[in-house]
């Protein structure tokens, strides 16, 4: 999520100097750079933590029926806020922040309030993280979700800095909810299953941000 808030920075100042079509190219070049500089990094490598795997966990099978609908649900709508959010939150910055900002403050002064809202909000997985192991998963889950309600409702009618603040609120809790979502599957599968249910983590949220443009 660093790497989300450095983006709309990058991409802001790119297109306020260099236009639209060059924040395609200019990432899409970098991207495929770090590719071939990973791949020659890594080609070799072994696996440093050898071949020991993770205890494996027993779970009833009513349970297990309960929490993959919560999981699931959970997922699709932290998957459809997350891109929403992200789609969203330049044009509503460019709509709200006029009265604030001087004059034409441009693409790249939204791009680096964005990018304040989103390094801040990164540090809610950290916090999280924490917050798990000291109150559970179930208690962690229920707080963050019923936290993002409110903040969404004075997004709706805010404006200027106070939309700031609620968008830092709304990114801190949506982006603190996705160790949540990782954690479950950590806890809950066995080893045998773990691949397979990161895998259908991704798919269900892939699903709920199918929806978010629209």
């Amino acid at each position: 999520n660093l790497g989300l808030g450095a983006a709309a920075l990058v991409t802001g100042f790119v297109v306020e100097h260099f236009g639209w079509r060059a924040a395609f190219v200019v990432p899409g070049l970098a991207t495929m750079a770090l590719g071939l500089a990973y791949l020659g990094a890594s080609r070799g490598a072994t696996n440093a933590a050898g071949s020991r795997k993770p205890a494996s966990v027993a779970v009833p099978a009513a349970v297990m029926k309960r929490l993959v609908v919560v999981f699931l649900v959970a997922v699709v709508c932290n998957g459809l806020l997350f891109h929403a959010t992200t789609v969203s939150m330049p044009k509503l910055f460019d709509e709200r922040l006029s009265g604030v900002l001087a004059g034409e403050a441009g693409l790249g002064a939204i791009g680096a309030i964005i990018a304040v809202v989103y390094l801040i909000a990164a540090m809610a997985q950290l916090l999280v993280g924490s917050l798990i192991d000291r109150i559970g998963l179930r208690t962690a889950l229920l707080a963050v979700v019923a936290l993002q309600a409110p903040l969404f409702l004075l997004a709706i009618a805010g404006s200027g800095w106070g939309l700031v603040a609620a968008a830092i609120g709304i990114m801190f809790f949506v982006f603190g909810q996705i160790p949540i979502n990782d954690a479950m599957v950590a806890r809950y599968t066995s080893d045998r299953w773990r691949a397979r249910a990161y895998g259908l983590r991704y798919v269900a949220s892939f699903i709920g941000s199918a929806g978010a443009v629209l």
